[in-house]
C-alpha cells in the first residue's frame, strides 16, 4: 500500500482571453524578445489560504500574451529573441515591437478574518519603424479577497485575479499596439 497525505494542489492554468475580431495588419513586423526582461516580487506575508500553493508563471504568461496577440494582430510576424541590431529594421519588417521591460508585484495578506490578495502587472514596450519610435507602458492590477474560515485557497483566487489582469493588459497592448503602428509607419 502506497499511502500519502499530501494534496495536489494544482489548479487550472491562468487563461489569456483576447479581443474579438482582430483585423490582421498588413506587411512585414517582427516582435523583438529581449534577454532578462522580467521581474518579479512578492510580498506574500501570510500562510493563511493554503498562499504557500500558489503557482503563477507569470513569466511565460507574458511571452505568451505578447506572441500571441502579435499572430493574431499581424499578417506576417517574426519572434527574435535577444538584443536589437538595426539590421531588423533593414530586413524590410515595416515595425519591429520590442518587448523590453515586465515585472509584477503579487501582494497576499491577512486583515481581521480577510485574505487580501493583489496582483500588479507593468509592461514596457517600444514600435519603431524606420523613422519613427513610440513607447508604451501599460499597467494592469487586480484584487481578490476571501472570508479565511471559508475554503480560502489563494492558489484559485490568485489565477482569479490573473486572468482578469491579464485580460485587461492584453486589450491595452492591443489598442495601443494598433494605434502606435499605425503612426510609426505613417
Amino acid at each position: 500500500f502506497n499511502i500519502s497525505c499530501s494534496k495536489n494542489f494544482q489548479s487550472p492554468p491562468v487563461i489569456l482571453t483576447f479581443p474579438k475580431n482582430i483585423a490582421k495588419i498588413e506587411g512585414n513586423h517582427a516582435l523583438l524578445i529581449k534577454d532578462n526582461i522580467f521581474k518579479l516580487k512578492k510580498n506574500i506575508s501570510s500562510d493563511d489560504c493554503e498562499s504557500w500553493a500558489m503557482d503563477l508563471n507569470l513569466e511565460d504568461l507574458f511571452l505568451n500574451t505578447y506572441i500571441d496577440l502579435s499572430k493574431k494582430m499581424f499578417q506576417n510576424i517574426k519572434v527574435v529573441r535577444g538584443e536589437l541590431n538595426e539590421s531588423l529594421l533593414k530586413n524590410s519588417y515595416n515595425t519591429v515591437l520590442i518587448l523590453e521591460r515586465n515585472s509584477a508585484y503579487l501582494d497576499f495578506k491577512t486583515e481581521g478574518n480577510k485574505g487580501l490578495f493583489k496582483i500588479i502587472l507593468d509592461s514596457n514596450l517600444r514600435v519603431k519603424g524606420n523613422k519613427k519610435e513610440v513607447k508604451i507602458n501599460l499597467n494592469s492590477n487586480q484584487t481578490w479577497e476571501k472570508n479565511i474560515f471559508l475554503n480560502c485557497r489563494l492558489s484559485k483566487g490568485s489565477r482569479k485575479a490573473a486572468n482578469e489582469a491579464f485580460k485587461n493588459l492584453i486589450d491595452q497592448a492591443y489598442t495601443n499596439i494598433y494605434n502606435t503602428v499605425f503612426t510609426v509607419t505613417r
